[in-house]
């Protein structure tokens, strides 16, 4: 059973004003009551019980113990299903855009992940946790940035599901002997993994394990057999080789095709091909030690190996133009001309078919793993929304769990509605989905690129594997970005429907961000109209908008009714006056309301652990918060036994006057920094982790930086 060691005692204490009186220097400003939370206090002193200490330290170590972290197949599996997915439909777009120059531009795609391994070693080992490019962002700059960048994620991500869901439908068409409504199928296909996620089946390691380790033998296979068809038919690749380079749109021009413009298209449709890449920094603290970077080497090798090939085999497979108007199908198509050449060759008997045959495991294969990357799509989506709710970034209703499942069902569903809308809107079109997803992945990528040198120049402190060279962090960053301006350029109508979905999700982050705000605008103008108006204020109302808060809801019984209600319970039959009838039930006025609104969105502290007494450092955490947390109340933590903290104290008083719209207190913890105290802090105050911060630690810091669980890194010591 779990042990309770909320402390309400210790946070009234902090709660409550060290100053009996206006302290001296204060602002003589008049602010709105939901402004000014009063002052904090300065000389609370607490520590630690020893037990709870062991207690805390025995429940981590029995967690890290019984927690089971993946090992190096399993955590490739998990994202090497999605990146590896994107083979079946990316050589078929690809060739729409570069022609016979195809394979060179996944060849060159190769050569930018190569880069990126080391910008994501780099960044996601020096801040090992959950989240990715939002978690990156969140620890070296603005959480309005880190919000953008997850905005981009998350459009990414609907389209993934979008775009695997129907690349999984056109594959299970070929082998099936029935024709099936692709935009049906497509979302039946994403309502059943709706389904399952709700009912709570998750993604399973084994599960995952089994599928990556399938899917490899059969791309293998069909690499090895297209390499053996590739060597004694030349032929075929030869003579769509000296085809001509298809026509480009160059922001609504067509413009004839030349060898460049095969090259700049190819490639900015070829990064299509690593998308998935990612989705390894998304569950970085479910890997066992030293996974990490093992993960991106093969999922690197994945793409280098098969992309390529592949693409070079179905070339020398069909025409050029049969590749483009079957670019939903390609490998499948590709695997049928390559089996029945097999047969040919090694004169097997016409009844086993096997060109059909390998053909419909291909399609089988492309099912099944385009599939497992759709449910790797909502798992993603659940745990980025799920943090960012956390973080309040977005409503938190999204936090509320299914009560009959335990799963996040407002999620699930939302991105079921999501995906299924981007299907109607733009018709099934997988070219038209493709140029939406790489706007968002590319988006992702070069978000990520910009985050890495970030790291550099705000956090060179941070511990951290390896450090990347400026030229390899500046030349992925220019990649990215030329890839993104190729599909800009060439699919430029797709920015409505890729602006359309930033804005749903967008504007519902803005406004989560700037809620306080607003309702603030709001109560200023609701007064104005008031005392233009010129009304006397009711017996309901306030100037200041907090009677109506400070009274209850239901009127009190009046002494009457108290007697009358005894004589009856004491069977007392004699005739009693009748009680007058009870006053209106009172009720807050707009101005009440928004007022206590605004004060109950800003009532989750936030503690901010300083290591020494620096007045510049709790100065500029003080501001970070201010600009980045809608809260009144910052909690100043310094862990020491030392009992002389008077200049400390007068720091915080200091910035306490400073700051009249946060109160800002501060607690003395004799205890040193470590994870036992941080969650003994977290469950005795009732602040959640993530809402504790640090400054920037160094090659001296007393804990690993895994070990912080969430702290967020708001400040360098620069």
């Amino acid at each position: 059973m779990k042990k309770s060691m909320s402390n309400p005692a210790l946070y009234q204490q902090l709660d409550k004003s060290s100053w009996l009186w206006t302290p001296p220097g204060a602002t003589r400003k008049q602010y709105e009551p939901h402004d000014f939370p009063g002052y904090g206090s300065y000389d609370v002193r607490t520590t630690p019980p020893t037990s709870d200490i062991q207690y805390i330290d025995e429940s981590l170590e029995a967690k890290a113990r019984g927690h089971v972290l993946l090992k190096e197949l399993e955590a490739t599996a998990i994202s090497g299903n999605d990146i590896l997915s994107s083979t079946f439909y990316v050589s078929g777009l690809v060739t729409l855009s570069a022609g016979k120059l195809a394979p060179f531009c996944l060849m060159l795609v190769g050569l930018v992940l190569y880069l990126f391994r080391g910008i994501y070693h780099e960044t996601v080992m020096a801040l090992p946790c959950n989240g990715g490019t939002y978690n990156i962002l969140l620890n070296c700059t603005s959480k309005q940035v880190a919000s953008i960048a997850a905005v981009f994620a998350i459009i990414a991500y609907i389209t993934t599901g979008v775009v695997s869901a129907l690349e999984a439908v056109a594959y299970l068409q070929t082998a099936l002997p029935w024709h099936i409504d692709q935009q049906s199928a497509t979302i039946g296909l994403l309502f059943f993994f709706c389904l399952l996620t709700n009912w709570g089946m998750q993604e399973s390691a084994f599960v995952a394990k089994a599928i990556f380790v399938l899917h490899v033998g059969v791309l293998t296979l069909l690499s090895v057999l297209g390499v053996a068809f590739l060597c004694f038919n030349p032929y075929l690749l030869v003579e769509n080789w000296y085809t001509p380079f298809p026509p480009v749109d160059v922001a609504g021009d067509i413009l004839p095709g030349t060898a460049l413009t095969a090259m700049f298209y190819g490639f900015s449709s070829a990064m299509l091909g690593v998308s998935g890449f990612e989705t390894s920094s998304q569950f970085v603290e479910e890997q066992a030690p030293g996974v990490f970077p093992k993960t991106l080497k093969n999922m690197w090798m994945g793409v280098v190996i098969f992309n390529p090939l592949l693409s070079l085999i179905s070339f020398a497979a069909m025409p050029l133009e049969e590749i483009m108007n079957h670019k939903d199908t390609v490998l499948a198509r590709t695997a049928h001309v390559v089996g029945q050449w097999v047969q040919t060759s090694l004169h097997l008997p016409e009844a086993w078919s096997f060109g059909p045959v390998l053909a419909t495991i291909v399609s089988l294969d492309a099912f099944v793993v385009l599939a497992a990357a759709l449910l790797t799509g909502y798992v993603g989506i659940n745990g980025l929304i799920r943090r960012m709710s956390m973080d309040r970034c977005l409503p938190q209703f999204f936090l509320i769990s299914n009560p009959w499942t335990g799963t996040d069902s407002f999620i699930l569903v939302g991105f079921f509605l999501l995906c299924v809308s981007q299907v109607i809107v733009l018709d099934s079109d997988v070219e038209a989905l493709g140029g939406v997803y790489c706007y968002a992945f590319l988006t992702v990528m070069t978000i990520f690129a910009f985050g890495n040198i970030v790291l550099k120049i705000k956090r060179p402190s941070l511990p951290r594997e390896i450090k990347v060279s400026w030229l390899q962090s500046i030349v992925g960053l220019l990649s990215v970005i030329i890839a993104l301006l190729g599909n800009v350029l060439g699919k430029p109508e797709l920015l409505t429907y890729f602006f359309v979905y930033f804005l749903i999700v967008g504007l519902l982050v803005l406004t989560m961000f700037q809620r306080v705000r607003i309702m603030r605008v709001v109560y200023k103008v609701f007064k104005r109209r008031k005392n233009k108006i010129g009304g006397q204020p009711s017996d309901t109302d306030s100037d200041d908008g907090l009677s109506s808060e400070d009274e209850p809801l239901i009127p009190k019984r009046t002494m009457l009714e108290s007697t009358s209600e005894q004589d009856e319970e004491e069977g007392d039959d004699s005739a009693a006056p009748m009680p007058p009838p009870s006053p209106p039930r009172k009720r807050k006025s707009c101005l009440a309301a928004l007022s206590y609104a605004v004060k109950h969105v800003q009532t989750v502290p936030f503690v901010f652990f300083a290591k020494h007494d620096d007045l510049h450092m709790m100065n500029k955490a003080v501001l970070y918060i201010q600009q980045n947390e809608q809260t009144n109340k910052i909690i100043i933590v310094h862990c020491t036994t030392s009992r002389d903290t008077r200049s400390l104290q007068e720091h915080v008083k200091l910035l306490d006057l400073l700051y009249p719209r946060v109160k800002i207190s501060l607690l003395i913890v004799n205890s040193a920094f470590n994870a036992a105290t941080v969650e003994w802090l977290s469950q005795a105050l009732e602040v959640p982790i993530n809402a504790m911060f640090i400054s920037c630690p160094d090659e001296n810091f007393t804990m690993k930086v895994s070990q912080l669980r969430g702290m967020r890194i708001i400040a360098s010591n620069d």
